[in-house]
């Protein structure tokens, strides 16, 4: 078995080679960083986003491009500052790592709210899918809703193995389950046996298993995954987004019902229209310096200029 596919919640001893002492000094500085106040996490973070905002021209390129694309109707000034909060939120998430990952259960109830929590409920043996989104508070919402709702999260793992062991040791604390998304098999297995599984599947990962469905009035490829999923395990559907509040966090549970229907296509507009209805309440917490419309249908350029 190779490293990357290896348990990657049991320590090994090559973690003690020198090539890993930056990230021990890292991990070590995000336990410190997560005994701060909730103000000064986020201040620290909302620094670091926006120091990327400045220094990392191709992603910051990306970012624009994108809300170009899906808000043709603000103003240049309005983009950017939506360009801005997004980088914010996403260096709040660097540091709010140290919060979720080694900080007290009490203090993240204390934070986190939770909307909708009743359309968990299920018949015994039901197994319910979770459809996310990745908004850049993802884990400050779902690792608190775990401690009420344990559920396993299908997810890309991370390239540095010490880094995905100190991220898992964390998660696992919140009865969060993190499956790579090679193994979509042991995924579909967990579901059959009545468990609760999380995706966010809105991101552009390519023709395979995809089809082009409308996202802010554009054509965007987007995988088949909820509709797929939700077929093969029998699961009660529901529809989650997290964001931040100025004291905490709020996830939102919506019932998703006729989930999947017979047309799978309709479904995954039904997924992506969702998703786009609460991207537009919460433009910042997005995180758009992905290239969301790199893939496109048969004919049409690249909408992303290359520089």
């Amino acid at each position: 078995m190779s490293r990357r596919h290896e348990n990657l919640d049991q320590f090994r001893g090559y973690y003690l080679h020198p090539k890993f002492w930056p990230l021990w000094l890292w991990f070590s500085l995000l336990w410190l960083v997560g005994r701060l106040p909730l103000v000064a996490i986020r201040a620290l973070g909302t620094g670091t986003g926006l120091l990327v905002y400045k220094v990392a021209k191709s992603r910051r390129r990306v970012t624009l491009r994108n809300l170009e694309l899906c808000f043709p109707e603000k103003s240049g000034q309005e983009r950017e500052q939506i360009a801005k909060d997004s980088f914010a939120s996403g260096g709040m998430a660097l540091w709010e790592s140290g919060l979720i990952w080694f900080g007290s259960h009490s203090r993240m109830r204390k934070m986190h709210k939770i909307i909708g929590l009743e359309h968990l409920e299920r018949e015994p043996g039901q197994a319910i899918l979770m459809l996310g989104m990745h908004n850049a508070c993802l884990e400050m919402t779902y690792g608190p809703l775990a401690l009420q709702h344990r559920m396993k999260i299908l997810f890309r793992v991370h390239n540095n193995p010490f880094w995905e062991y100190v991220a898992q040791k964390g998660r696992n604390r919140y009865n969060l389950t993190l499956i790579s998304n090679k193994r979509v098999g042991q995924f579909v297995q967990h579901l059959s046996e009545g468990e609760t599984g999380l995706i966010a599947a809105d991101h552009d990962l390519g023709r395979k298993n995809s089809i082009f469905v409308p996202f802010f009035g554009i054509q965007t490829a987007t995988v088949t995954t909820p509709s797929t999923l939700a077929s093969a395990s029998d699961a009660k559907v529901v529809f989650s987004c997290g964001y931040r509040t100025e004291t905490g966090y709020t996830i939102e549970i919506k019932p998703l019902d006729n989930f999947p229907s017979d047309d799978i296509e309709a479904d995954i507009v039904r997924f992506s229209a969702l998703v786009e209805a609460h991207v537009r309440e919460h433009p910042g917490e997005y995180i758009w310096m992905h290239r969301r419309f790199k893939t496109r249908p048969e004919g049409e350029e690249c909408l992303y200029k290359k520089k």
